[in-house]
């Protein structure tokens, strides 16, 4: 584990003009010792802390997914986290990396494998989208790779990853799996890589040498590396402002500089500012709005039923969350869907069974599905649509575009039926682990029911 120094200064937000259009996109700045802290990535303003340490412990990349959620590396409980990119709410855990590992670096390639560097491990490891372990493509060779840091990236089809120990930038090809140096150690001062990032028209990358202090930048035509700008204390974090110019983390704050030139051109985010601690990384990511007329289905969870119930009534969640309704607590999980009928999506039929066959509730936005349980279960009571909400592809089980998967099991008890219904791969996979039966669409091994709002 490399040291962190920590800095004490000033606190300071930059504002937005009055009046300002919303800003399409945020800025996660990952704080070690901290969270991820999110902002307008056009103002500056705080937004709100993507989590705390239950979850999040040794903040370091931040990406977006190719299901268009947020995906944050918890490098101290060695696990990828998932979150909405809209709500920023909880979606649990994607991957758990083996012990020991140090995740620090989080890259997607172009069919949505993940790709995850091993700080401590000196590797690469790659996992399917459902979060299954693929292979380890890069195997650890400290002469070559030492210490693989969190700015690995993506460029032009290769996978460039900044050595924090062997000081350099290595390239794997993912097509002829062979692994070189790119970049040598000591190159235009290269000193604890920390971040690649490839530079907008394709041409090279940006770089940041943290034990240096500076900003590179490296032409691929020519293999030139030179230093851009003055001086940078600690620099780590590397992304496009959407103005054009660079976000970098100096220090314990995030400067605004001129791509071209390196120059600084102010201070966007001060050091501390709602309590971020030594930031390691940042990334610029387009935000996700709320679609209107869509709102939230709560999970909650009685433990002593061991039943999961999910509503998005305004009066059924006062019920609970004020403990009206006696022994059920929220999970933390969450989806969204429509209120209405809107183009695409289908009613959602709800139905409560009895206590002689579960004192539960089933749902389903199949019609068909509906009328079945309507014709053969004239005990149960048809509580009618409670929402509405997109059907996967029924041979293939793909959700429509703009949509994500919501998976259903059932606890299998014939005389104590319960069904969970839930966006979480970590959740889908327990549930299997529990011996739950999943039902829905395609081929597996989840099986989607439904398609939630994105």
């Amino acid at each position: 584990m490399r040291r962190f120094v920590m800095l004490v200064l000033a606190v300071f937000v930059s504002s937005g003009a009055a009046g300002q259009a919303p800003c399409p996109s945020r800025l996660y700045v990952s704080g070690f010792f901290s969270t991820v802290h999110v902002f307008d990535a056009c103002t500056g303003a705080f937004v709100r802390d993507l989590d705390g340490h239950a979850h999040l412990d040794g903040a370091m990349a931040v990406r977006l997914g190719p299901d268009r959620r947020i995906y944050a590396v918890s490098e101290e409980t060695a696990t990828i986290l998932r979150y909405r990119n809209d709500t920023l709410a909880w979606d649990g855990a994607y991957v758990n990396t083996p012990p020991g590992s140090g995740p620090t670096g989080l890259a997607f390639d172009a069919v949505g494998n993940a790709w995850v560097a091993a700080f401590d491990q000196d590797n690469i490891r790659r996992y399917a989208p459902d979060g299954t372990a693929i292979d380890v493509p890069v195997a650890a060779n400290p002469q070559q790779l030492n210490g693989p840091d969190n700015g690995m990236a993506f460029a032009g089809g290769q996978l460039y990853i900044p050595g924090y120990f062997s000081n350099n930038v290595v390239r794997h090809d993912p097509a002829s799996g062979q692994t070189s140096v790119h970049i040598a150690a000591g190159t235009a001062g290269l000193f604890h890589t920390r971040a690649v990032l490839p530079i907008a028209d394709g041409s090279g990358l940006f770089i940041t040498s943290e034990g240096s202090g500076r900003l590179l930048r490296h032409t691929f035509a020519t293999g030139e590396t030179v230093q851009l700008g003055g001086a940078f204390a600690l620099p780590t974090g590397i992304d496009y402002a959407p103005d054009g110019n660079l976000f970098v983390v100096d220090g314990d704050a995030v400067v605004r500089v001129n791509p071209a030139t390196g120059a600084k051109l102010g201070t966007f985010i001060a050091a501390g500012t709602a309590g971020l601690n030594a930031p390691v990384f940042l990334a610029v990511i387009p935000s996700a709005p709320i679609p209107e007329g869509s709102a939230t289905v709560v999970e909650y969870y009685h433990q002593a039923f061991d039943h999961y119930f999910i509503t998005l009534a305004p009066d059924e969640i006062a019920a609970l969350d004020s403990g009206a309704f006696t022994g059920w607590a929220r999970t933390g999980f969450t989806f969204r869907a429509w209120t209405f009928a809107a183009p695409g999506t289908s009613p959602v039929c709800r139905f409560y069974l009895p206590p002689a066959t579960g004192d539960s509730h089933f749902y389903s936005a199949d019609p068909a599905e509906c009328d079945r349980v309507r014709a053969g279960n004239p005990t149960f009571a048809d509580e009618g649509t409670r929402f509405y909400i997109a059907l996967p592809d029924p041979a293939t089980g793909v959700c429509p575009a703009g949509t994500s998967p919501v998976y259903r099991f059932w606890n299998r008890r014939s005389g104590d039926t319960n069904h969970r219904y839930t966006t979480s791969l970590q959740v889908a996979r327990q549930m299997l682990a529990r011996n739950y039966t999943p039902e829905g669409y395609g081929p597996g091994p989840y099986f989607p029911i439904m398609c939630e709002v994105r």
